[in-house]
């Protein structure tokens, strides 16, 4: 028996080829306005398993380019800041070496100061540079101001707020680069030695360990004189010495006094405010004018107190201590003294080597061009000259810094352009496996668009008329 061909099975035929031919159509129309052979899994499972590693690939590497961009533009206002820094230190040297001639006035010198100011000043704010709205330097603090400029109770000092922490970002497969330094790393590192002690005093370093920086001071103070005998009275001058002091008076004529080791002084019953030197040079103001004439020996104490903070705080002194410890009320830095050789009240200068950064030496400097002390030109020319090789070390502290970020930038670039170069690589492969062949796909575009037009025209033939068509 024979296939009976109905109207009806032509009819799905004819469907069948138009909607066939149209989704083939369809197929090359969307490939072209997307530019890609594969636009869902089902198109070619095969190569979609290739396509999504690469794209995923692609993708992190586009991150890595990004995020060295990001770095290469930190470490490159990073390195111009640091370069700013290291001019103003060779300025502030020059105000050095010019400041150390002893023929300068007072005056001179105290211009030279208000210069080094204006540059510590300057520096302060070059080490709070931001890039957007980050802190270069406060390490993960990103968001805070990392140095402050503290002056008060006639103390200044800079205090770093940021944190010792840094902030990395990953600019190749496991390859990191640190983006927000720490501060502290840039202007402030460590390299502590022995704490020297400039002055007449008799400090000398504890057994404890310090945290001071830089330059300080510590002020010793006479605060009250025992162990007089009758007769012997405390006199209206300033006294100077300190410690136990050991007297020998004479009847003489004429009447003498010694004391700490000192030469002998005349007095007579006039001798209300006698002045008599130590061994060591400091004084010792005594009423003699009720001495009744005698011959004695015997031991004075004159007691004192000290101070590392301008007067902020103070600390009686213990003369059989060989470790006393002083800490600065704003910076909460730690000296430790040993008060078992203290002889006499005054200044003495601390410095503690290996700690001088750029703030420091520059405040120091400054003071010292300043004449804060009362030093007189003499010792302000003899210390400003000592100062001279700390500020060389600070100086080198922010070319290390400026070389370890120029590096980090070359490494930089380095990294971007050997990303840039994987970049292609990868889209060079994504692309073989993915994108339109733009000739082929137009001719194949062409073919299905005559077959599906074929199928319309042939479709059309298959609706036979009916008896209506011939109906006038």
């Amino acid at each position: 028996m024979g296939l009976r061909i109905t109207q009806g099975m032509l009819m799905n035929w004819a469907q069948r080829d138009i909607r066939s031919n149209a989704l083939n159509l369809h197929v090359f129309r969307e490939q072209l306005s997307t530019g890609k052979r594969i636009n869902r899994p089902s198109d070619d499972p095969a190569s979609f398993l290739r396509i999504l590693p690469l794209e995923k690939d692609v993708a992190d590497i586009q991150r890595y380019i990004e995020n060295t961009e990001i770095a290469d533009e930190t470490f490159t206002t990073a390195s111009a800041s640091l370069e700013e820094v290291s001019s103003l230190m060779a300025e502030a040297k020059r105000i050095a070496v010019q400041g150390a001639n002893g023929t300068l006035s007072k005056s001179d010198r105290a211009n030279l100061g208000a210069a080094v100011d204006q540059i510590l000043r300057q520096i302060v704010g070059i080490a709070n540079s931001k890039l957007g709205d980050r802190f270069l330097f406060s390490g993960t603090a990103t968001s805070s101001q990392p140095f402050e400029l503290v002056e008060e109770g006639g103390n200044t000092f800079v205090r770093y707020r940021g944190t010792d922490d840094e902030v990395s970002i990953e600019v190749a497969p496991g390859t990191e680069t640190i983006l927000t330094s720490s501060g502290r790393r840039h202007f402030m590192p460590r390299a502590r030695g022995e704490t020297l002690y400039l002055g007449k005093s008799g400090l000398s370093a504890g057994t404890g360990s310090d945290s001071g920086t830089g330059r300080g001071r510590i002020l010793l103070e006479h605060t009250a004189l025992s162990g007089l005998p009758a007769g012997m009275a405390v006199g209206s001058g300033a006294t100077t010495a300190l410690g136990d002091l050991a007297y020998e008076v004479t009847t003489g004529p004429p009447q003498t006094i010694r004391v700490g080791g000192g030469a002998p002084t005349n007095f007579d019953n006039t001798s209300s405010n006698l002045e008599v030197k130590t061994a060591n040079g400091h004084s010792v103001f005594l009423d003699m004018s009720a001495w009744t004439p005698a011959t004695l020996t015997g031991t004075l104490r004159s007691d004192g107190r000290m101070t590392f903070d301008e007067g902020q705080t103070w600390t009686n002194i213990d003369f059989a201590s060989t470790n006393q410890q002083l800490t600065h009320a704003l910076s909460g830095e730690v000296v430790n003294v040993s008060s078992v050789g203290i002889v006499g009240a005054g200044m003495t200068d601390v410095r503690f080597q290996g700690t001088f950064d750029p703030f420091n030496s520059l405040t120091a400097l400054r003071d010292l061009l300043g004449d804060k002390d009362g030093l007189g030109a003499t010792v302000t020319t003899q210390r400003i000259t000592e100062l001279i090789s700390d500020i060389d070390a600070a100086a080198e502290i922010v070319l290390e810094s400026l070389r370890d970020v120029g590096a980090r930038g070359a490494q930089m670039q380095l990294t971007k352009a050997r990303m840039n170069s994987l970049e292609v690589t990868l889209l060079e492969s994504l692309s073989r496996e993915q994108d339109v062949d733009l000739a082929e796909t137009i001719l194949r575009m062409t073919q299905a668009d005559t077959s599906y037009q074929a199928s319309l025209q042939v479709g059309s033939r298959v609706i036979q008329r009916t008896l209506l068509d011939y109906i006038r």
